[in-house]
């Protein structure tokens, strides 16, 4: 069994992974695996605003004081917001107990390392086994035994955000900006514009069963929507742990990330490099407008894991997920809401009025996805299939990603083509390469 994906692990509270029993033996290997790696300094624990995080925040700060560990918690604190302190804090690592863009009733784990990155995947893999051998054990208590102690980081929120505040915008735009905060982690950000009214917060009176209810960067239509309909320019929405953001033009409408990479990597007057890092399921359009302006596109496999260190290993100006994941590697180092929203707010004072013109003039090709059942091909090949697929693709005509669902027996597939629609060909294709008709 897999525990760990490419971002922790999550699931509806009360199941699999979030029962009581997995929490603890989760807990105990952590702790574990703590100790083997001769780790020394307390572990940074942090929740979002779900009711379950105060219940699992409780149980794995017991069991790592019980196991002699120190733990400092900071209560709600966005997911870049635990990884900035981290990063300039001294910890041995982090806990954030959220999960991310799912329902109120779900919850999950994210592990970070003591320098604010996700924590390295043969940790991870020590905590999975240690979980999968039950080797894991709260210990028996006798008069010599170390009990961990329990500190508060007050104020966390504040300091996570002046880590990284670029004061230019708090200054007036002379344009309203709707701001959903999902009821989530960043439902605290409207204490930090107090005065400025261009910004209008909603969405930002938790009551630990409404994260992600019917708001936040899932629902870009109904954001774009009460922008029109309140006459606001734009419109801003993280998810539940703020490490996504999506954004809306009241004339334009609901802004790619894609094309937003590209205007944060023109606007930046002190580039690394000319590289932009995306996971492989962006847009064809992304290639062709990052060569216009000088660029160069590196994909990755879909994760902000991957995308991060990818972004580190090639130096690159910025990495990007479709679904709204910004990674500014100058200022954090992981995906981070704030700052996107922050990198916005300064790109619409660069372009002074004439955002939706630079949008409306960098492409974007049309997509068509899908999924295929693949439970009558349990042996798949995913590999040998893309390899028989790619010779039928017109070379930066069309692009077809295809990709297993980890939870679900299909295959996703993403199709972009620049001028002529060749899927339902492409499709009768993989289905006979699927069923064996084409070897």
């Amino acid at each position: 069994m897999n525990i760990f994906g490419s971002d922790g692990f999550r699931c509806h509270f009360g199941t699999k992974f979030m029962t009581f029993e997995f929490i603890s033996k989760f807990s105990c290997a952590l702790a574990d695996a703590y100790n083997s790696e001769n780790l020394k300094k307390p572990i940074l624990v942090s929740r979002d605003t779900r009711l379950s995080g105060v219940v699992i925040e409780d149980l794995i700060t017991s069991i790592l004081l019980a196991k002699g560990i120190d733990v400092c918690v900071t209560g709600v604190l966005p997911t870049p917001g635990i990884s900035k302190i981290l990063e300039v804090k001294d910890f041995s690592m982090g806990i954030m107990i959220t999960a991310s863009h799912n329902p109120y009733n779900d919850n999950g784990i994210k592990l970070f390392s003591s320098n604010g990155f996700k924590l390295e995947e043969s940790i991870e893999r020590k905590i999975e086994r240690i979980i999968l051998d039950d080797a894991g054990e709260v210990p028996i208590f006798d008069s010599d035994y170390k009990i961990g102690s329990k500190t508060f980081l007050k104020d966390a929120f504040n300091l996570y955000i002046e880590l990284i505040l670029d004061p230019n915008i708090k200054n007036s735009l002379g344009l309203k900006i709707l701001i959903d905060c999902s009821n989530g982690a960043f439902s605290e950000l409207d204490n930090l514009f107090k005065g400025n009214e261009d910004l209008i917060f909603i969405k930002n009176n938790p009551n630990g069963n409404d994260i992600n209810f019917n708001c936040g960067a899932l629902h870009g239509k109904k954001l774009l929507d009460l922008v029109r309909l309140n006459k606001y320019d734009y419109g801003i929405a993280f998810d539940g742990d703020g490490d996504r953001a999506i954004f809306v033009s009241k004339d334009y409408g609901i802004i790619e990330s894609e094309k937003l990479a590209c205007l944060f990597f023109k606007i930046d007057k002190e580039k690394l490099s000319n590289k932009i890092i995306m996971s492989e399921i962006s847009n064809l359009a992304l290639k062709h407008n990052i060569i216009d302006i000088g660029g160069e596109l590196i994909e990755t496999d879909v994760g902000d894991r991957f995308v991060v260190n990818a972004v580190k290993e090639n130096n690159a100006v910025l990495g990007c997920e479709p679904s709204g994941h910004f990674h500014f590697p100058k200022y954090s180092n992981s995906m981070d809401g704030f700052l996107a929203m922050q990198n916005f707010l300064l790109l619409i004072t660069h372009h002074k009025g004439d955002l939706d013109k630079e949008l409306f003039s960098l492409k974007h090709y049309e997509r068509i996805q899908e999924n295929i059942s693949i439970e009558k091909y349990p042996n798949l090949e995913l590999k040998k299939i893309r390899d028989r697929i790619k010779p039928m693709l017109k070379e930066n005509y069309e692009k077809l990603i295809i990709r297993q669902s980890m939870w679900d027996p299909v295959i996703r597939i993403y199709y972009d083509y620049k001028d002529k629609n060749n899927f339902p060909f492409l499709k009768e294709n993989l289905i006979n390469i699927l069923s064996g008709s084409i070897k």
